[in-house]
């Protein structure tokens, strides 16, 4: 998944801590780009089940200025649902 929030303090907090509350997994992240105005982050992370994975991007997207623009899955032999997010 690809995640465009807004380049602004707190906001890549409020998209962690929704990941925190959901159960999922941050395995790694980091900054691709930031102007001022927009960042792109991407996230390596750990889902815990399929439903939370279908509906992530939603759930993200909750969050004022936050806009998913991809998500790709990177292991589907585990028990859990992986996915890399960035932007």
């Amino acid at each position: 998944m690809i995640v465009e929030l807004p380049d602004r303090p707190g906001s890549l907090g409020q998209v962690t801590t929704l990941l925190g509350r959901l159960g999922v997994d941050i395995r790694q992240m980091r900054v691709l780009s930031r102007d001022g105005a927009v960042a792109r982050d991407e996230f390596v992370v750990s889902v815990p089940g399929a439903v939370i994975d279908r509906s992530l991007p939603a759930l993200l997207e909750e969050i004022q200025g936050v806009r998913v623009l991809a998500i790709a899955p990177t292991d589907a032999d585990s028990g859990i649902a992986s996915a890399i997010v960035g932007a």
